[in-house]
């Protein structure tokens, strides 16, 4: 884990040296995310927004989740990171496709029995749309829409015990996120 945020915070310092100084944005978020898909998680997380060039940025994040459903409490801990596009740019407002890749600690407990939890790593990519409003010369609002699809082992809940599933499968969801973010 520390290899791969090593790995992240040199690739961000390497396209800030790139990037002329008036094209530079660089802000810190909190942000809070709803995501659908067998069921409805909610949580919040925090990120790190860098625009390296005048139209292109990148995100990392690292959000944390929860969720129940059929007597299954789920929680999502989730890093990842997406790259942007600014298809419509004014100087306070930016609309962007984004494309990213994450990985996912899926854990789930059931609540009807004291042993029964289960933990899982997922791989999952996302695809989706965002908008930008500077508020303020420090602040940004940011909305996003994604639809993501996870590589991992699903949860089931079969007879007494909860366990992984020995199937391989893809899981779709739709996830939606609000941020705020402020730029030092």
């Amino acid at each position: 884990m520390h290899t791969v945020a090593a790995s992240l915070f040199t690739a961000l310092l390497l396209a800030a040296g790139a990037a002329r100084a008036d094209e530079r944005t660089f802000s810190l978020g909190v942000r809070a995310t709803a995501r659908a898909g067998g069921y409805f998680m909610g949580g919040g997380g925090a990120q790190l927004r860098f625009h390296f060039a005048r139209r292109v940025g990148l995100e990392f994040y690292a959000d944390a989740l929860a969720g129940e459903g059929h007597s299954i409490l789920r929680r999502d801990v989730e890093i990842g990171g997406a790259a942007s596009y600014d298809v419509v740019r004014t100087p306070r407002f930016g609309l962007h496709p984004l494309l990213g890749t994450c990985v996912l600690l899926a854990t789930a407990h059931d609540q009807n029995h004291d042993d029964g939890t289960v933990s899982q790593i997922w791989w999952g990519v996302r695809a989706g749309i965002g908008a930008a409003w500077q508020v303020s010369e420090r602040v940004t609002l940011q909305a996003q829409l994604h639809a993501l699809l996870y590589l991992g082992h699903p949860f089931d809940a079969e007879g007494w015990f909860l366990a992984p599933s020995d199937r391989l499968t893809v899981t779709p969801m739709g996830q939606a996120v609000v941020a705020v973010n402020f730029a030092p």
